[in-house]
This record gives C-alpha cells, structure tokens and sequence, in this order.
C-alpha cells in the first residue's frame, strides 16, 4: 500500500480496475463481443418496432391489449442497465459488490414492473392489482408504515454501530475497496472516534427528519386517492393502540413524523455538543490548556500546544492566544465540516445506492412510456416538447441514478467521472449512427404500407433522424477539413542508410533480407564481429 508523503498529492492511478475508458489512449478499456452487441441491437430493434406497431388505444388487433404499456422497451433498457453493472463490477475481486448490485437491481425491475406495468401482467394478477387487493392490504395498514420507517433507521444504526465499532479498534469506518488507485485512505484523512460520532450522530437527525417528511398523510394521501386507498394520521402513527382520528395527542398514539422529529431532536444535540466539545479542546489544547494526547484524541495531532510569551506585553500575548485559539478553531470546525460531510454520505450509503437503483428502473419506466407516446404520436412540435423532452430528462436523471449508485458502492468518484465518460462516447457513436437505424426502420414501415399489412407510421424520418445525420456531416466535414491542412508525413530520409547499415554488419545485402526478419542492431553485436575478423 502506497503511502503519501505531507504535502505531495497522491499519484494518479493509470488504471483501475472499475475503469471503462482509458484516458491515455483515448479508447475503450473494455471490448464488447460482437454477438453481444448484434444480439442488444436487434433485440432494441424488436422492442422498438413492437411499442411502436401495438399497443394503440383505439387498436383491434391482438398484441394492441399485450403492449398497451411499452414493457418490451422497458426490459430491454433494463438489460442495458445490468449490462453497464456486469461491466464496471467486472473484476473478480468485486464478485460480491456484482452481486449485491444485480439482486438489488432484479428486484428494482421486479417492484417497478408490478407497479407501473400492472395491466400487462397476466389476468390473474392483473385482477388482483387492478382491484388493489394487494395495495390496499399494504397501504392501508399502519404496520407497513412502521415497519419500512424503523427498518430504515435500523440498517443505518446497524451500519453506524459498526463502523464506530472499527474505529474503536484501530481500523478505517468502511473497508477500504482497492479498485487499484494506488493509494486508500490514510490516517492523515482518517476521522477520530469523536468526529465519527458526532457525524454519524447528525447524519442520524437528517435521516429521521427526512423519514418524518415522507411519512405525513398530507404527502402520501394524495399519491393513494387515485388507487381507492384512505388515509389519514391513524394510518402513519404507530399501530400500537387504538387511534381516534388524531395521532400524536394524549389519547392517540404518535405519528411516525412525530416520532421521527423527536429522534432528530435527540441525535442533533448530541452530535453537536461532541462536536463543540472537540473543537473546544482542541483549542484550548492550541495554548497548552490540555495535554498533547487528549488533542490528539480529538482529532487535531500536530497542533501548536504552547505560546511563546517571553519578552512581550499582556496585551500582545493576548492577541497571540486569541488568533491561536481562534485559528485552531477554524482549522479544528473546517476539517469537521469536511469529515461531516464524508460521514454523512458514508453513513448513508446502505441506503442510498438501493434507492438509486430503484430510481432508476422507475425513471427507465417514464422514459419507455414517452417514447411509446412519441411513436403513437403525430411527430408534431408539441409532440417533441410533451414526450420527447420529459423522456430526454427521464434518461438523464436514470443514467446518472445508476452511475451514482455504483460509484456510492464503492465510494469512489473515479467510477462516476470515468462510468461517464465511457457512457458520453457511447452516446456519441448512437448520435452519428441513429440515422442509419431511423432509415431502416422507416423503411419497413413503408413496406409495411404499400402491402397494406398496415395504416400505421410509427416511424417517419422526423428531427431526430435529421439531427443525427447533420451531426455525422458535421463532424465528418471537420475531420475532413482537419485533415487537408496537415501536411504528409515524409518517410525519414535515414531508412535506406539503416537498411544499408544493417546489411553491411549482418554481411547480407540489404535489397536480400526478407520481409518478415526484424533485425536490431545493438553496439556489442556490431563489436563482435569485427573482433572475429581481426582474429582470422
């Protein structure tokens, strides 16, 4: 393991293992079989022409009713998805993390197709749905309500606990994961058990107060009118005894929001108060209040312990004590506002990239469902801006869900920045490319046409497709003009010299040597055989 030396910054890894671009040779770190991407491209072809042919509200035919809602598009956005995590997952030291993501992402699609494509399902389940059987049973008890707030909390003090419990012995709060940068993190970074704390402590009171906002009945009850589903205050308190219509009263048991402000109001001074109290003692450790050892438990090692107060007046070692403590302050509050920060994130992480995950698949949901509208549509202006544009953000804000999610895994910016970088070239390689497939398709559909297998034109060669082709002549006319002002590179005048070289010290001429020898001329090989000359 590398170590940093003060005041150099770290040495930047030329690759890691999670790398998808390489940055130096400006290509692909990975190469993707060609059945793969034939097989991906002809079933996104098959997806595309099934949402686009079916699923008209007005259709008479028989996959009209089975594609009403773009679930082929939506799965295959899904295998793109699992995909990019095979991908940066790839390496076998990461088999676990593949795992975890890939059962988290199954059951992410899982959830958001029951939910969001229910009137696919089969009729069995669709009538179990759609009479929201199932969501009623659910939504309309307060033990689901409980259970998901607690259990919530539960995993985050579970994973909190544990980490002050590594701390405690010595060890960094999170496993480092070695995705080859060259370096982990150092003690130099590494936070005190106090700073832990008092993180963690006030990660707590952001997490219980955005639990207490999620689970209002004036949030919620709006989102479940539409699905037949009641609910008032009774439904978010705790279902622990009889609840008159109130919650949180004398006479009522209280809401899960009161609950989860009182948690906040309990962990938010606690971890301010260990806060103050180590800055406090740090800075008074700055003028030689405290002993070295206490500031250095406190996470500032290297600090001044003592001021120099021969030879000056009261007045100006007052001032020195002033501007030291103060600046120690500062350096002590500056260093925990980052290592908050850090912890914050840490200590949210178990629950932060699962709900990316599922953010995700509901965001390839939205954006299946406005291209399905687009195709159905009249290809119209306000087409483009009612359906194209929300799905552009949809994939926007799904791209980055899944990036995130995996760089919050790892806790590693480089997977997002480099994940990015790969997924910005891709897209690029589908702007140039997209006219060709958009032609295609148009095709088939005017063959479709002129048979009259059908009155539909999903497909018409509209702005997207016209973007996608001046995109191509633009970049191809700037290669091109590029190209006319460099001049060609001359082959170097000192080739047939060399090869004259090479012929008179191997003793062939060179118009003889064959065209698949390589010969390397060193200077203790062209010595050699003079010695032997001179010799006989």
């Amino acid at each position: 393991m590398l170590k940093r030396v003060a005041g150099q910054r770290p040495p930047k890894a030329r690759h890691a293992i999670t790398d998808l671009y390489d940055e130096e040779r400006r290509a692909f770190q990975v190469r993707f079989p060609a059945w793969l991407i034939i097989l991906l491209g002809l079933a996104g072809v098959a997806a595309f022409a099934l949402v686009g042919f079916f699923g008209y509200p007005e259709g008479h035919l028989a996959l009209d009713g089975a594609i009403r809602q773009p679930w082929p598009l939506f799965l295959w956005f899904s295998a793109l998805m699992v995909t990019l995590i095979v991908l940066i997952f790839r390496d076998p030291s990461l088999r676990r993390r593949l795992i975890a993501m890939l059962v988290f992402a199954a059951l992410a699609i899982l959830l958001v197709g029951l939910i969001y494509f229910s009137k696919s399902l089969p009729d069995i389940i669709q009538q179990i749905l759609g009479k929201h059987i199932l969501l009623k049973l659910l939504a309309g008890n307060a033990w689901t309500y409980t259970i998901v707030n607690f259990g919530l909390i539960g995993v985050f003090w579970a994973d909190t606990i544990r980490r002050w419990v590594r701390r405690s012995r010595g060890l960094a709060p999170n496993p480092h994961v070695n995705i080859g940068e060259g370096f982990s993190a150092d003690a130099e970074d590494m936070p005190s058990l106090q700073e832990l704390i008092s993180g963690d402590l006030i990660a707590g009171a952001v997490l219980a107060v955005l639990l207490g906002l999620i689970f209002r009945a004036e949030l919620l009850a709006p989102v479940l009118q539409s699905s037949g589903i009641t609910l008032n205050s009774c439904t978010v308190s705790l279902p622990f005894s009889a609840c008159h219509g109130f919650g949180g009263g004398p006479f009522d048991p209280p809401t899960l929001t009161f609950v989860d402000l009182i948690q906040a109001l309990i962990y938010l001074p606690l971890g301010l108060m260990i806060l103050a109290f180590a800055a406090t003692v740090s800075g008074l450790g700055a003028v030689g209040g405290v002993d070295e050892k206490a500031v250095a438990a406190f996470g500032l090692p290297g600090m001044p312990t003592s001021t120099q107060a021969q030879g000056k007046s009261s007045t100006a070692i007052a001032t020195d004590v002033a501007t030291t403590v103060l600046d120690t302050i500062q350096a002590a509050l500056d260093r925990r506002a980052r290592l908050l920060a850090r912890n914050l994130v840490l200590s949210l992480r178990m629950i932060g990239w699962p709900a990316l995950l599922i953010g995700a698949s509901w965001g390839l949901a939205e954006l299946s469902t406005g291209i399905q509208l687009y195709l159905h549509s009249g290809k119209g202006v306000g087409d483009v801006a009612a359906d194209i544009l929300p799905a552009a953000i949809w994939a926007v804000i799904t791209v980055l869900s899944i990036v995130f999610s995996a760089a919050l895994m790892l806790f590693r910016w480089r997977v997002a920045e480099n994940t990015l970088r790969f997924l910005g070239l891709i897209g690029f390689v589908v702007l140039l490319t997209f006219w060709i497939f958009s032609l295609a398709l148009w095709g088939f559909n005017q063959l479709l046409l002129q048979t009259n297998a059908t009155n539909r034109t999903p497909f018409t060669l509209g702005g997207a497709t016209a973007l996608s082709l001046g995109a191509l002549i633009l970049f191809g006319g700037y290669i091109v003009v590029s190209g006319m002002g460099k001049p060609k590179k001359a082959q170097p005048a000192i080739a047939p010299m060399q090869e004259e070289l090479d012929g008179a010290h191997s003793g062939v001429p060179a118009n003889n040597v064959a065209p698949s020898e390589s010969i390397i001329t060193s200077p203790a090989a062209s010595v050699a055989p003079q010695q032997g000359q001179s010799q006989s």
